[in-house]
């Protein structure tokens, strides 16, 4: 996994990041440890009227079409001056039992858009099965997208920019991943191995062999 404060690689079981002291253990003394309820938009803040809502629910069904192994939520909200968005982004992934339309979906393959309305930043979590998918690099880009739209506190237009780019992002990632050829069966058989039987009449055996001329 990634630390969410500086990226650095980190270990599954390691308690805190050797590059900058990141403690994930700090996080959930602060937040707990239960999981929590979400829908995929949650307005804490009160921002979004029901008609960007409802809108942004039907942006984030058709992600969801595209990619129906992943799925996208937004969270926005005045976060308190001891927890930043990484941090709370963090959380979310691990502790967030979010309401899509298939709830088998695992967090692994989740993204989470985190919008602070009052210092205007916005902050991109991944889930650990992404990871390897959307670099830190195109995130970033993501981010500095976002930013004009957030100054402007068009909030609304700031979460779907999010889903068209990280489609976009998911798109691009997936032309560029080699496709596997499947490899030829390596015993030789026929339908029947399965139950499953040609429609096609078997041919009869001649009764008479042809005599040689």
């Amino acid at each position: 996994m990634n630390c969410p404060h500086c990226s650095s690689q980190i270990a599954p079981a390691q308690p805190v990041c050797s590059q900058c002291g990141f403690s994930a253990a700090a996080i959930r003394g602060y937040l707990g440890a239960d999981w929590v309820k979400l829908a995929r938009i949650t307005d804490n803040a009160q921002l979004l009227s029901l008609k960007h809502t409802r809108h942004l629910e039907t942006v984030l069904d058709d992600f969801e079409r595209r990619f129906p192994q992943c799925f996208m939520a937004a969270y926005m909200g005045a976060l308190p001056e001891a927890l930043t968005l990484p941090d709370l982004g963090f959380w979310l992934i691990n502790h967030g039992a979010f309401h899509t339309h298939q709830i088998s979906r695992r967090n692994d393959f989740g993204i989470v858009l985190m919008i602070d309305p009052v210092r205007q930043q916005a902050c991109l979590s991944l889930g650990y099965g992404l990871e390897a998918v959307l670099k830190e690099t195109i995130l970033t880009q993501i981010l500095k997208k976002l930013q004009p739209l957030l100054t402007q506190g068009s909030f609304a237009s700031a979460i779907e920019s999010a889903v068209l780019l990280i489609d976009k992002g998911l798109q691009s990632a997936a032309r560029r991943e080699p496709r596997q050829l499947d490899q030829p069966p390596s015993v030789i058989g026929d339908a029947s191995d399965l139950g499953l039987h040609t429609l096609r009449p078997p041919t009869r055996p001649l009764l008479h062999a042809p005599k040689p001329h």
